[in-house]
């Protein structure tokens, strides 16, 4: 009863918060409700409560919405409000629409489909086993398996067809959901465990044919339902029943972990991964108090308790192996700290040069983060704070709200390896390797802020460097890459338009597309701008111009307009306009256009947070690259386009 009691209490403070347009209110207090009961009819009511602050989710919160289109051969309908509530969870609104029942392929393949029609920005395809590789279980079900290949590769091949068919005509996003592994056949548990064209094999194989083939395809994701599906039990995936009835292919039971995996698959083709973790010390990365118990006394090692707090040092290892930046952040005294990593070297998986920083001192935990922010040229958003202090943690809440914080579960140190799996902070389909050489490139960056301080003046400093600048095709960066920095960076970012691999393709066949590649006698930054550019009549429009962080300050932002600018020439134009628009965060390259002699010709109204527009006359003058940068392949430094591109 009590239960009851403050369900009803929770459902009137959603509709009171709803009533007044409060987001925040609206999202807290549903989480509460969701996370008591979780019954379908609370979550369709904080469904419904989320529709009907839709504009405010987006205006108060910075939700992103999304208009999301269903391709379905199966049962979806109840699963929607569900799929509603884990989006806003995380940040998206979805304007949902469901096609037809087994309408697939002709949406897929028709241009003037209700899909088409739809314009979305996200494509969920739903499609069960019967139809994606129907005669597969017949193939396999004499044990032998003869006719299994021909049946894998039709099937892959028909898909294949559908998803590249549409790709043609749209630049919406795609998950494809896989297929769950059957959990009984007629081979039994002995048989399907050890015939290798089984039709447990053949299936986990059909889900591994379709992730590659997702990979050949611009912005499409693979979700792997049949992971999901063991991890909460196949055997209570599906409800026999309900499937054979309606073809509802997940049991209501699991209505909430499959919508919680269908986003977190999505989001990945929207968000990109937070770039740093930090974790404290005590009674996180280690057992115990390290002033109280000694670097002899903390708790670390191979037997347990101590390899509890091993399994999350590996944990961090591994993230960091491909890109994932680490930070020490502890109320300690550093060189305690020190001996402590120097005499239990053999019981912990990492060393101190695992980590880009450290701020192991006596002070405000918020303040540190925030300097470590200054230090790598990262926003706050990208930032994961890890703390067994829920005091330490509620203050970041607070004081740093873009700061994602996990609480160690100080009395259960198994379960910290778990939770941070679960969350989805450091989702990434694709890793480059500029991700992989992200911590020499930060530590190269420190000794070049080192040299800083002993160089006599700016230019001396710069020159110094040895900078080295390479122009290239945005297809060829790769575009993943491409299209990564179109998704994470914000402050060097003059338009923030979040383009897919789509348009950056169209761009690069029926404009400019370039990336450019930066190197000095420290290390080799990688891939760190791009620019998009359109001619438009005697005009050449730059629709995004970015740089990351890293890299601001050293000249290599001019030279990238310098290049467009060249480029742009040679193609015809004959006036250059530039495009910005304010965000809370670029704030930094606000006067870039300015700076670099360009004239404003339009201005948003006063008070909106529209387009700033710029203008530079190509026939006039020209934009030159810094004297301290080299081009690749043109050592007088004069910007030709043939010289300097790098395919």
């Amino acid at each position: 009863m009590q239960s009851d009691s403050r369900r009803q209490e929770i459902r009137h403070q959603i509709k009171d918060a709803a009533a007044r347009q409060d987001a925040g209110a609206v999202v807290k207090y549903s989480g509460d409700l969701l996370a008591l009961s979780g019954k379908p009819a609370d979550v369709m009511f904080s469904a419904s409560a989320f529709t009907s602050v839709a504009d405010a989710l987006k205006n108060q919160l910075g939700a992103k919405r999304l208009k999301t289109y269903v391709v379905r051969s199966v049962t979806v309908e109840p699963i929607l409000p569900f799929l509603t509530t884990e989006a806003v969870f995380s940040n998206y609104v979805l304007d949902l629409r469901v096609g037809g029942y087994g309408s697939y392929a002709d949406e897929l393949l028709n241009p003037h489909s209700a899909l088409a029609k739809f314009e979305p920005d996200l494509v969920f395809i739903i499609l069960d086993l019967d139809d994606i590789a129907g005669r597969l279980p017949d193939a396999c079900a004499d044990g032998i398996g003869t006719n299994v290949e021909a049946e894998l590769e039709e099937s892959l091949t028909r898909m294949e067809q559908l998803l590249k068919s549409f790709r043609v005509g749209n630049s919406a996003r795609l998950v494809l959901q896989g297929c769950v592994v059957p959990d009984l056949t007629s081979l039994g548990d002995v048989g399907d465990s050890n015939l290798s064209l089984s039709l447990v094999s053949a299936v986990l194989r059909l889900n591994e044919k379709l992730a590659a083939l997702c990979r050949t395809i611009p912005d499409c994701v693979f979700f792997d339902v049949d992971r999901l599906a063991a991890r909460y039990g196949r055997a209570q995936w599906r409800d026999s029943r309900m499937f054979l009835a309606s073809r509802l292919s997940v049991s209501a039971d699991c209505f909430a972990p499959y919508s919680r995996g269908l986003i977190r698959s999505a989001s990945s083709l929207f968000r990109a991964p937070r770039k740093v973790l930090c974790t404290d010390l005590d009674n996180t990365l280690w057992g115990g108090i390290l002033g109280e118990d000694g670097a002899d006394g903390i708790v670390t090692g191979s037997t347990f308790p101590g390899n509890c707090y091993l399994e999350y040092q590996k944990y961090l290892k591994h993230l960091s192996s491909r890109g994932i930046l680490l930070a020490i952040v502890s109320k300690n005294n550093e060189a305690d700290v020190r001996e402590a990593f120097q005499a239990r070297s053999a019981d912990l998986a990492l060393s101190l040069d695992n980590f880009v920083a450290l701020k192991i001192n006596w002070n405000d935990k918020a303040q540190s983060l925030r300097e470590l922010a200054q230090e790598l040229s990262l926003g706050l958003d990208s930032f994961v704070f890890v703390d067994d202090n829920p005091i330490e943690c509620e203050a970041i809440r607070q004081q740093l709200p873009g700061v994602a914080v996990v609480s160690a579960p100080i009395q259960e140190p198994w379960r910290l390896v778990e939770i941070l799996s679960s969350l989805p902070f450091f989702d990434a389909a694709v890793v480059t390797d500029d991700d992989l050489n992200r911590l020499n490139d930060y530590k190269a960056q420190a000794q070049r802020a080192e040299l800083a301080g002993t160089a006599g003046n700016r230019d001396e400093f710069l020159a110094s460097l040895g900078i080295v600048c390479t122009f290239q095709s945005a297809l060829q960066a790769p575009l993943s890459r491409a299209v990564q920095l179109l998704a994470k960076t914000n402050q060097f970012n003059l338009t923030t338009r979040r383009h897919s691999a789509a348009k950056v393709e169209e761009f690069a066949s029926t404009g400019q597309a370039w990336v450019i590649r930066v190197r000095d006698r420290f290390g080799d930054a990688g891939v760190v701008g791009l620019a998009l550019a359109q001619n438009q009549g005697s005009s050449c429009q730059i629709d995004s111009l970015l740089l990351s962080c890293r890299v601001i300050g050293r000249g290599i932002e001019t030279a990238l307009l310098a290049y467009i600018a060249e480029c742009a020439l040679e193609t015809g134009a004959k006036r250059l306009v530039g495009e910005f628009i304010p965000t809370k965060k670029n704030a930094p390259c606000a006067s870039f256009y300015l700076d670099h002699g360009f004239t404003e010709i339009s201005s948003p109204e006063e008070g909106s947070s529209g387009s700033i527009f710029y203008e530079f006359d190509l026939t006039a003058s020209a934009l030159a690259s810094p004297k301290w940068i080299t081009l690749e392949g043109n050592e007088s430094n004069d910007l030709s386009a043939s010289a300097v591109l790098s395919s």
